[in-house]
């Protein structure tokens, strides 16, 4: 059965097929091979994927994210992010990092943070002398960070695969989704020294009276989090409830400022209606890929193989992460993660791993996929708004690549940066 589940799964994928397509035909393939009676699960596998709680929140997430965008949100945290540190050299690519942080609060999804931010950004950073290759590849790494910062669609996903906590997970991505943005900040500056034909004049220098209406402009955008994680860490709500306020939230937002009406309220519940949708189709199909390899032993079998490699934590550590990297260029981040997590959590387990901390390491490490070829769809959507062919961004990309890895590898070896917040709010794995 696990022969013929990987060889039509890669045929699929060669071929172009869309990913849950292709794990629905790969999985129906090898039942039919090995095990045709269970071709009658194959509905309940699919539907008891996707029969869980926390995965109510993530539609929300999503339409709370789509709401603030079209309220006009993501300007008002540019604006916000420019007057913060605009003035810095390098001071407009700074600007395109810290509004991901920011807005990374808010939808908790790496796409919608690298288009809300990009339809900005690059224009601006293109109109003062930037190339658009390095805006492209910019505005795409920082947009990994929109999964790590909480609420995080991934970290929801995780938690619905291992049962670990919800609120344990946001906590724990907090440190590591700053360090993400700081290693990006460096490579902002260096490009700024290393082109002086970049024109920054006058850039973030605000008057007291202009910065206070600006701040008070995004306020209503940055307390959105600030709601969010307070009301999960406080117990006022769960995860799932707490999406549920946020949309209600983002509504309040967008009537109040008079940005948001009927039709843009329609429009933004037809896409994240959409949106959701092809992932829950992920999600569902994933797991009964997931079943499969389960009940083939599979994950036990990758870890005894693991095993008899080496017993070395560190040298376990590179050859997961190795592994995270290939399968990240090649395969959707979103589903990668539903099928390696049944698959690698019992190794972590078995090596001695927090559960907390490794699944960070797992989820820093498949989002560095998502700006490289082939597939690399964060890179595709910047390269889209940038208006260049997805190959000549790619000559831009390596120094993110470096970056967004050497925050991965200070994350896998030194766990304290994931588990200090989880730590000292008393949350645990």
């Amino acid at each position: 059965m696990l022969v013929t589940l990987f060889v039509v799964f890669i045929i699929m994928l060669v071929l172009g097929v869309p990913i849950a397509f292709s794990m629905g035909l790969a999985s129906t393939a090898s039942l039919l091979v090995g095990m045709p009676t269970g071709m009658i699960t194959i509905p309940s596998k699919i539907f008891g994927g996707l029969d869980s709680f926390s995965l109510m929140a993530v539609p929300f997430f999503i339409l709370a994210g789509t709401l603030m965008d079209v309220s006009g949100v993501s300007r008002k945290l540019i604006r916000f992010a420019e007057m913060l540190v605009g003035f810095v050299h390098g001071g407009i690519a700074m600007v395109a990092v810290v509004a991901s942080v920011i807005f990374a609060g808010i939808s908790g999804s790496a796409s919608a943070d690298t288009a809300a931010i990009g339809a900005v950004m690059i224009p601006t950073m293109t109109e003062k002398g930037y190339e658009k290759g390095f805006s492209a590849c910019l505005i795409a790494a920082a947009g990994t960070i929109g999964p790590v910062i909480p609420p995080s669609l991934l970290m929801i996903l995780y938690s619905s695969a291992t049962g670990l906590s919800v609120g344990t997970l946001f906590m724990a991505g907090i440190l590591p989704g700053l360090l993400m943005a700081a290693c990006l900040l460096v490579i902002c500056y260096l490009y700024a020294r290393k082109h002086p034909e970049v024109d920054e004049s006058g850039t973030g220098r605000v008057g007291g009276r202009e910065a206070l209406h600006i701040t008070l402009e995004a306020l209503p955008a940055v307390l959105m989090p600030v709601i969010i994680v307070g009301g999960i860490l406080t117990g006022i709500f769960t995860a799932t409830e707490a999406a549920a306020v946020a949309c209600v939230y983002a509504i309040a937002i967008g009537v109040a400022t008079r940005e948001l009406n009927f039709k843009k309220i329609w429009d933004a519940l037809a896409s994240s209606a959409k949106t959701s949708a092809q992932l829950m189709l992920i999600v569902g199909v994933a797991t009964l890929l997931g079943w499969i390899l389960s009940k083939e032993q599979f994950p036990q079998l990758a870890a005894d193989f693991l095993v008899s490699l080496t017993n070395s934590k560190i040298i376990i550590t590179l050859l997961i992460m190795a592994l995270l990297l290939i399968v990240g260029c090649f395969m959707e981040t979103i589903a990668a993660l539903v099928i390696l997590v049944p698959v690698l959590y019992p190794i972590g387990v078995a090596f001695g791993f927090d559960p907390v901390h490794f699944a960070m390491l797992i989820v820093i490490t498949l989002l560095i996929g998502s700006i490289t070829p082939p597939v690399g769809i964060l890179l595709y959507i910047s390269s889209g708004m940038a208006k260049i062919r997805f190959t000549e961004s790619l000559k831009y990309v390596t120094p993110f690549i470096v970056a967004l890895l050497v925050s991965a590898l200070l994350v896998a070896y030194i766990p304290q940066i994931t588990l200090l917040v989880p730590s000292l709010l008393g949350y645990g794995g």
